[in-house]
C-alpha cells in the first residue's frame, strides 16, 4: 500500500472515529442531555397553558339543568377535559352508580375510576385523583349555595362524603 493510501486510510479512520463519538456520547454526556431535557420539559409545562395532559371528566346531567352546565364550565376552567352527557332522568344513572338518595344531587361526574356527585369543587377532585384512595367516589349532596355552579354565598363549610363499600353509613371525606 502506498504512503498516500495509508494517509487517506488513517484520515478516514479518524474521521469515522469522530463521527462515532458524536453519535455515541459518553455516559456523562448522556446524563447531561437527560438532565437538560428534563429541565426543558418542566419549563415547557410551566410556561405553556395546556402543556400537561388534562384529566377527563364526564358530567351526566339533565338537559334543562343550568347549574350543571355552570359546574361543567367550572371544571373546564380548572383544567379538566369535560364532556357532558344529557339524560332524560338521572334515576337510572344514580342507581347504576349505587348512590343513595341522601347523597344525590342534580348531576354525577365520572373522573377516572371515581364517581363524583354534586357540586364538588375542582380542587377537591384534583386531590382525589392525586391521592388515589381506595373508594368509589365522593359526594357533596344537594345543591348548596355558593358551591361551584350554584349561585349565592357559601353559608358554612361543605361536607363532602366518601362513597365507600358501606353505603348505609357514609363517612366524611373532606370539609371545604
Amino acid at each position: 500500500m502506498s504512503a498516500m493510501r495509508r494517509a487517506r486510510s488513517t484520515a478516514m479512520s479518524i474521521s469515522n472515529a469522530e463521527r462515532t463519538w458524536r453519535v455515541n456520547p459518553t455516559y456523562q454526556e448522556a446524563q447531561r442531555m437527560i438532565r437538560h431535557l428534563g429541565r426543558l420539559a418542566v419549563v415547557t409545562a410551566l410556561l405553556l397553558p395546556g402543556a400537561a395532559l388534562a384529566v377527563a371528566a364526564t358530567v351526566h346531567k339533565t338537559p334543562t339543568c343550568s347549574c350543571c352546565d355552570a359546574y361543567a364550565e367550572h371544571l373546564q376552567a380548572s383544567g379538566f377535559d369535560v364532556e357532558t352527557i344529557d339524560h332524560d332522568s338521572m334515576d337510572r344513572i344514580f342507581r347504576e352508580a349505587r348512590v343513595e338518595r341522601a347523597l344525590a344531587s342534580c348531576h354525577l361526574t365520572r373522573v377516572g375510576p371515581y364517581t363524583v356527585i354534586g357540586h364538588v369543587p375542582a380542587s377537591v377532585i384534583e386531590s382525589l385523583v392525586n391521592e388515589r384512595p381506595m373508594i368509589r367516589g365522593i359526594s357533596l349532596p344537594g345543591m348548596p349555595a355558593g358551591s361551584p355552579g350554584m349561585g349565592g354565598e357559601k353559608q358554612e363549610p361543605f361536607t363532602i362524603y366518601r362513597l365507600g363499600a358501606n353505603t348505609d353509613a357514609p363517612d366524611v371525606y373532606d370539609r371545604y
